[in-house]
């Protein structure tokens, strides 16, 4: 079915590579007349050293098949061993006699089959020697491509060269059988290998150009055969879905992946619709994922959605070889329903504005890695991604893309992970507590999904929960005692016990207990604030009376209640500073103290809120 659909869209798409052609760099160009004299009595060079993309040349399309140790020279675009016969260091002579003479010999061919195409002309050019004017460039490497050019015209990028090398390519790659394509179900001639590689560049692993399908040795095949005798694909058929594979990699409109981690996500959609997840999962609009969830009620794109699917395939690459970690065929319709899921499971208040905030997908990679802290006043920053220290999943990507797109859950390794990571650099954000809701409600088995909302739960009794909610306000009321008494912090309460809090959260709410005691005691003595102690009291209070003794003796703390730690603190601390910023605003009364510097967002290097 995955290659059905890539040819599917083969047939309907306009941006697919030509037949046996790939994207290459061209180093060189050698520019000839309509009658093969040259135009210029030297080669030129492409390449910009400063220019990451033209390191090597312009990326251009030129005909391509996988070489091996025979001597196969390619269309009008081949290295100087092939096109001018020259010899580097390393080189067998003997071998770049037979490469040039082999190239030489199809252009003869092409411009036989096509006397009207530039093929005549370059033939020309050989005839008449100009070919030994020309000496190795001071910077020509062997790997360098060379693409010759007709009157302004690349000979290999017109339509008879592709025509041409679509019959020659066939020729080489073809079984010499005939039987039905297991992709079409035609009878068609049948190949032999699968005729075109995909860019090591393009694939995540992979140390060298990778075959989607390669049995060239008897012991890897069925029965003992090589090739694809028990995999019989057309040349149609293979050439088609290669393109489009390739084509769709090379896309930034269809493809992603990001530093670091091992796979490289396509996507496509096969029928008439427009819809383009993507555009909500990587930075969700809220007037784009409204109009998504309302378009069944008002019939938006109701016909082309309930016929359209939505495919995609997540592929990674070993040495030569690619992996095909994930393949799906979805409706579009199906989609649409696991991302409102998506959104509904990883929303989160906004510790600083107080709104309900939706995570791009690739923030919630970001903040999976390890965070630096800035020195003295600086902000700090995620480490970046791919980078030596990041600490994070290789496989984090692929599994937010699937739960984003395909409702899946979240191994509990990535929360483990996630919660190891929060210890280590005591810094819970939005993003990280949306996403441990997110694992949280994908959780098998996991009794209590509907009681994490968004926002703060104030009815909810689990134990680590509330632990984690007098954890924040115990941090609440340490920072408006130092503000209070003019005092710097260098050390807070949860610099200090959030790492064992996670863990033993009973143990450090008893020794927060010590310090509270001390707290509200200077808030009623020297600092003259006992309404504010009595405030905090209350709080208190009423936080404790939600635990029952009986569930905090018999319980361990698993995966779980760490989480649910984390997300109590984290949702307690964003209620409180919501509370004062509506005080401030006289929308609402509030006992708390409030300090104006405490209501104003900050923002590390990345611009993601503090």
């Amino acid at each position: 079915m995955l290659l059905q659909r890539l040819v599917e869209y083969a047939n309907a798409s306009e941006d697919v590579v030509p037949p046996f052609y790939a994207y290459k760099p061209v180093r060189w160009i050698l520019d000839i007349d309509e009658d093969g004299n040259p135009i210029l009595g030297e080669l030129t060079d492409t390449a910009e050293k400063t220019d990451p993309q033209r390191k090597f040349g312009v990326a251009r399309q030129v005909p391509a098949v996988t070489r091996t140790v025979g001597v196969a020279p390619a269309l009008a675009v081949d290295t100087g061993e092939y096109v001018f016969g020259w010899v580097s260091e390393g080189a067998k002579p003997e071998r770049v006699a037979k490469q040039y003479r082999a190239f030489r010999d199809l252009i003869e061919e092409w411009a036989e089959a096509d006397p009207d195409g530039p093929g005549a002309a370059i033939a020309a050019f050989y005839r008449k020697g100009h070919d030994q004017r020309f000496a190795p460039e001071p910077s020509w490497s062997r790997g360098d491509l060379i693409a010759i050019r007709v009157s302004g015209k690349f000979a290999a990028e017109t339509a008879s060269a592709q025509r041409f090398w679509a019959h020659v390519a066939g020729e080489r790659k073809g079984s010499g059988r005939t039987g039905m394509c297991l992709v079409c179900g035609e009878i068609r001639p049948l190949l032999k290998t699968i005729p075109q590689q995909i860019p090591q560049r393009w694939l995540p692993g992979a140390t060298q150009s990778a075959s989607l399908v390669s049995i060239n040795e008897a012991v890897h095949g069925y029965d003992l055969q090589k090739f694809l005798v028990h995999t019989p694909v057309c040349a149609d058929c293979g050439l088609k879905f290669m393109g489009a594979l390739t084509s769709l990699l090379s896309d930034p409109k269809h493809s992603t992946t990001f530093p670091g981690q091992n796979v490289r996500l396509v996507w496509w959609v096969v029928g008439e619709s427009t819809f383009n997840p993507w555009d909500l999962v990587e930075q969700p609009d809220p007037v784009k994922i409204q109009k998504m969830l309302s378009g069944p009620a008002v019939g938006v794109e109701a016909d082309v959605n309930l016929s359209s699917r939505y495919c995609s395939i997540t592929v990674g690459g070993n040495v030569a070889r690619v992996v095909v970690r994930d393949w799906v065929d979805q409706p579009i319709a199906k989609i649409k329903k696991n991302l409102h899921a998506w959104f509904c499971d990883h929303e989160m208040v906004d510790d600083w504005t107080g709104e309900v905030a939706r995570i791009g997908l690739p923030q919630l990679v970001r903040v999976t890695g390890r965070f630096q802290s800035g020195s003295g006043s600086a902000k700090g920053t995620w480490v970046k991604l791919g980078a030596k220290g990041e600490d994070r999943p290789h496989e984090i990507f692929y599994r937010l893309a699937g739960a984003a797109l395909h409702a899946r859950q979240l191994p509990p390794r990535l929360l483990a992970h996630l919660i190891h990571r929060i210890r280590a650099d005591r810094r819970v954000d939005t993003a990280r507590a949306a996403l441990i809701r997110l694992a949280l409600r994908r959780l098998q088995n996991y009794p209590h999904v509907e009681e994490l909302t968004p926002t703060l739960n104030a009815t909810r009794k689990e134990p680590s929960y509330v632990f984690g909610r007098i954890f924040a306000v115990m941090d609440d009321l340490q920072r408006n005692v130092a503000r209070r008494a003019g005092q710097n912090i260098n050390t807070t309460f949860v610099d200090k016990y959030l790492n064992r809090a996670i863990i033993n959260p009973q143990a450090v709410l008893v020794i927060g207990q010590r310090y509270t005691a001390a707290w509200l005691k200077r808030l009623r003595g020297p600092l003259k604030r006992p309404h504010w102690a009595s405030a905090y009291e209350r709080r208190f209070e009423e936080l404790f009376k939600l635990i029952d003794l009986r569930d905090v003796q018999s319980r361990n703390e698993t995966l779980a209640s760490k989480a649910e730690f984390i997300l109590g603190y984290y949702q307690q601390r964003a209620d409180l500073r919501a509370e004062r910023m509506a005080a401030a605003a006289n929308k609402k009364q509030t006992d708390l103290p409030i300090a104006q510097d405490e209501l104003e967002p900050q923002a590390d290097s990345e611009g993601v809120n503090a």
